[in-house]
């Protein structure tokens, strides 16, 4: 089961798994920020349920339980929405998970992996982020995640369960943007240079970001499934930071574009540098990002030109 599968890393993961020979892929969606679309002709091959953790009624997702060995529980309200409907936030990532790990043991599940968040740290400044330092989460929505963890380990605890956490970094590439769901810098800015608009860089644009592909994305969560290490609390990270005026030049180099940027006044990551240490992943789940960022921000700029919709 793969909750959260018509969404960006959700339905890249559910495409992972019918390329590695799933037997049954269950995909559920409040398909509020997700679209079937994203699944392509895969929609037609999964078993779609249309469900919204902490709103639907629980006996409904029960029967699509039955039968399921392993769980990946990437849906979530994010951290934008946190902003506008803090409460649908807390249903939802905490309320929803709890009842979705409840009733996950008792349809048998033998292993969750849970994507978690950088969000969950809570600083925005500083060395990289590891996963033994204590998490003082800031936002709503990193409260919420946190708490995801929490109930996770506590089920670990009591019920027969095998678990790991992600804590995922800045990820990107093609089907970021879904829907109502979050517009990243990379898809704003690839979205103006395709209508010949410079990019904007808020402030100095020295702000480093840890910038992952989709495609180390998927396969670092199939390892946290697929490994025999359980009960781990891992960085899914490039270990490098990124400054955005150096992204954005990577951006316009790479859709050939001559284009230069503009500034905009500093909003509140001037001066941040959020990053994550990948030494954990490696250790434990053999894992390191290995996309350069100039081949994953083409192919997302490739996959953008080619789906995107024409202005009026």
């Amino acid at each position: 089961m793969v909750t959260g599968g018509c969404g960006f890393i959700g339905s890249h993961l559910a495409h992972a798994l019918a390329a590695q020979g799933a037997k049954r892929i269950v995909v559920v969606d409040s398909l509020r920020y997700g679209k079937p679309e994203n699944l392509g002709a895969l929609a037609d091959q999964v078993e779609m349920v249309q469900h919204t953790f902490g709103e639907s009624p629980r006996d409904l997702l029960k029967p699509a339980l039955e039968g399921v060995t392993h769980l990946f529980h990437l849906a979530a309200e994010k951290h934008n929405q946190s902003k506008d409907s803090p409460a649908r936030v807390y249903q939802s990532n905490i309320v929803g998970t709890h009842t979705l790990f409840e009733d996950a043991v008792e349809a048998g599940v033998k292993k969750i992996v849970f994507t978690s968040s950088l969000y969950a740290y809570g600083r925005t400044t500083g060395a990289p982020f590891v996963e033994n330092e204590v998490p003082q989460p800031r936002t709503v929505y990193g409260i919420s995640k946190l708490a995801g963890e929490h109930i996770l380990a506590h089920f670990g605890q009591t019920g027969d369960v095998a678990w790991n956490v992600l804590r995922y970094l800045f990820v990107y590439g093609p089907k970021q943007f879904a829907g109502q769901g979050y517009k990243s810098v990379i898809m704003k800015n690839f979205e103006r240079i395709l209508g010949g608009e410079p990019p904007v860089i808020l402030g100095d644009g020295k702000q480093e970001l840890d910038y992952v592909f989709v495609d180390d994305v998927v396969e670092a969560t199939l390892s946290a499934m697929e490994s025999p290490v359980t009960n781990e609390v891992v960085n899914i990270a490039s270990g490098h930071g990124t400054p955005i005026d150096e992204l954005t030049k990577a951006m316009l180099h790479v859709s050939g574009s001559a284009l230069r940027p503009t500034h905009g006044p500093p909003d509140w990551t001037q001066g941040s540098c959020r990053v994550g240490s990948a030494d954990r992943a490696a250790e434990v789940l053999g894992w390191r990002a290995t996309t350069p960022l100039e081949v994953g921000l083409r192919r997302t700029f490739d996959w953008l030109r080619q789906n995107r919709q024409p202005s009026l």
